[in-house]
């Protein structure tokens, strides 16, 4: 089944809004108007938007490898101060421009089969980046896409193989065949981004570097994402400083490596969204909303989805028609 236009993915959308609202708070310890922006715009440029409006982020790169794409980039393009490069993120990683600028990344993947190359992405980013470089990852966690075996074969144990041929050196050794569900496989995926960074940043006296695990999340307007976000630091004041930042209203940012924030927000008319606003926030929120709006909220998920939308609300978008 096609997946509904990429900017109206209602999911995504709350994602991408977590994102900046971790920026805005970042930006009252670091000047973000001086960081530049990597990204995959493609031709919509919805993060580009955001960034440039929220941030005042002035230079901004978007990687296109696809030349038809490219050509309607350049066409859509919404600024002056993005650059549309064409070629991969791996090929940028290993060519680009890394003179020490300080950056915010977003490596916005989709593609399962890919994951081997990701994953050596990222590892390569890794090495190039510098002191509070700010750096997010999309990776596809459907399960399923790990492949299907026979009827008389164990699933699980089929797909941990599956995944072993492609990072089998970023799963961790107490890796069990239980974690390759569509619940857990989520939860794996970032246990192997944790250890593999864990590797690369080992905070020595020759280099003092460390992640600082920021937020995760967890949804699906089709198929099952997952995005991790971090930020390289070498002094643990700065850390502490980070962490206090935070408050209650941006919960999201636990900085933790494994716990991710499910996004599971259904479809709503305008109407239910304006009803459904006029009792949050409120201490009894969750029970407001299944008491009311039980038509809205049913199923097996329904208690995850009431859960998720009170927690992110403020982000849910707002889509209307015009007439040109």
């Amino acid at each position: 089944m096609a997946q509904p236009f990429y900017h109206l993915r209602p999911n995504k959308y709350v994602d991408r809004c977590l994102f900046v609202a971790a920026l805005d708070r970042l930006n009252t310890k670091f000047q973000l108007k001086e960081y530049r922006y990597i990204g995959f715009g493609s031709f919509m440029f919805d993060d580009f938007k955001l960034l440039h409006d929220r941030l005042n982020i002035n230079s901004m790169i978007s990687l296109e490898a696809d030349p038809t794409v490219r050509e309607r980039a350049e066409y859509n393009m919404p600024y002056n101060c993005i650059r549309i490069i064409n070629q991969t993120s791996t090929d940028f990683i290993s060519v680009g421009e890394w003179n020490g600028e300080k950056s915010i990344i977003w490596l916005d993947y989709t593609s399962p089969a890919e994951l081997a190359q990701q994953f050596n992405d990222l590892a390569a980013l890794s090495n190039l980046l510098n002191t509070n470089d700010i750096v997010r990852i999309t990776l596809n966690a459907n399960v399923a896409s790990l492949g299907k075996c026979d009827a008389n074969q164990d699933l699980q144990a089929f797909r941990l193989n599956a995944l072993q041929e492609r990072i089998g050196e970023h799963i961790p050794a107490d890796v069990h065949k239980e974690e390759l569900t569509t619940a857990n496989y989520p939860i794996l995926l970032l246990r192997c981004i944790h250890k593999m960074l864990g590797s690369l940043f080992k905070e020595n006296k020759f280099d003092k570097r460390f992640v600082l695990p920021l937020f995760s999340t967890i949804y699906q307007d089709g198929q099952t994402m997952l995005t991790f976000t971090f930020i390289v630091l070498d002094n643990h004041d700065k850390e502490t400083e980070i962490r206090n930042s935070f408050d209650d209203n941006i919960s999201f940012v636990n900085f933790e490596w494994d716990k991710p924030s499910k996004i599971k927000i259904p479809e709503l008319t305008v109407k239910e969204i304006l009803e459904m606003n006029k009792l949050l926030p409120s201490e009894n929120a969750q029970e407001q909303l299944e008491k009311k709006f039980s038509f809205v909220f049913f199923g097996d998920d329904g208690n995850e989805k009431i859960k998720s939308y009170a927690n992110f609300y403020k982000f849910y978008p707002s889509y209307h028609s015009i007439n040109l």
